[in-house]
């Protein structure tokens, strides 16, 4: 038995080595530089990402009293824009799972938008509808201002690209 794993371990490893070649990996150039297409959007221009226990301390509560929040989204060279954000609200049963569509990068903050895939509120679905938010990038260390996030606003059908920060309330993220 012992005899069979090791060969079969060996078959998997030789199918592996030899069934990938350089023409079949994709390259990351745009796509007038890679006609097939082949997994390429292009390159990231914009990369906006926040995750964290919500904003329940902004407000003197303790952290993740209202879930958690997280956002990770590109924006690619030819303007295309691909992400996702995840919302889950206060007991966990609720929130929002939006797939980013467009993203607004300005200094070191974002506007972010897109459709919500799935996701209830008091019950309600919410799939369908548009959302918006907010983040902003402080820095890296403990010594920096705290990173901050805005609500998740739903049913919100404004372009990310006509709003500025100012626009949001931005609550402070430990």
């Amino acid at each position: 038995m012992r005899y069979l794993s090791v060969t079969s371990m060996l078959l998997l490893l030789l199918v592996a080595v030899t069934g990938c070649n350089e023409e079949a990996a994709p390259t990351g150039n745009s796509s007038i530089e890679n006609p097939n297409g082949v997994l390429s959007k292009g390159r990231v221009i914009h990369h906006v990402s926040l995750g964290g226990a919500d904003a329940c301390e902004a407000f003197g509560l303790p952290p993740g009293c209202d879930g958690n929040f997280s956002l990770v989204a590109n924006e690619y060279n030819d303007g295309s824009v691909s992400g996702q954000w995840q919302d889950t609200f206060v007991g966990g049963g609720e929130g929002i799972h939006v797939a980013i569509d467009c993203i607004n990068v300005i200094d070191n903050g974002a506007i972010v938008g897109g459709v919500i895939t799935h996701g209830t509120f008091n019950g309600v679905d919410l799939s369908g509808l548009r959302a918006i938010t907010a983040v902003e990038d402080n820095g890296t260390s403990a010594n920096d201002p705290p990173d901050k996030l805005s609500f998740s606003f739903i049913d919100d059908n404004r372009d990310c690209n006509n709003l500025t920060l100012a626009d949001f309330i931005l609550l402070e993220l430990t």
